[in-house]
């Protein structure tokens, strides 16, 4: 008796199980994965590189340590690089900074060089 119902267990069961595994739908909306984030607090949009180059050159001109300062920003897609002088290490690491809070920026590669000239050596 019991070995007859493990039998129709198993009988009901397996075209659930054949059913289940042949479904070749696309993933609907709830199984997508979530966006990418930057960090927890943004969440990632993927954005053009000629528009990523603009905001992060705009946002670098909005500091008044880089108004005059000639850095080169160049995007592709969403890593950022910059290039070109700077006065101080400080100043090096605040264009990074700045640059990687714009939203769309994924990674900042920062070549910037310090000018020696203007640091007295």
């Amino acid at each position: 008796m019991k070995l007859h119902h493990t039998f129709y267990t198993l009988l009901l069961a397996l075209p659930l199980v054949a059913v289940t595994a042949c479904d070749n739908r696309a993933p609907t909306s709830s199984t997508q994965p979530k966006p990418m984030s930057v960090d927890e607090s943004r969440t990632y949009r993927q954005v053009d590189d000629n528009s990523l180059n603009r905001d992060v050159s705009n946002a670098l001109q909005r500091d008044t340590a880089f108004a005059r300062n000639t850095i080169k920003v160049a995007a592709n897609k969403g890593h950022i690089t910059l290039t070109g002088t700077v006065a101080s290490m400080q100043d090096k690491n605040r264009a990074a900074e700045i640059a990687k809070e714009v939203t769309g920026v994924i990674e900042v590669h920062n070549n910037l060089e310090i000018n020696l000239a203007t640091v007295g050596y």
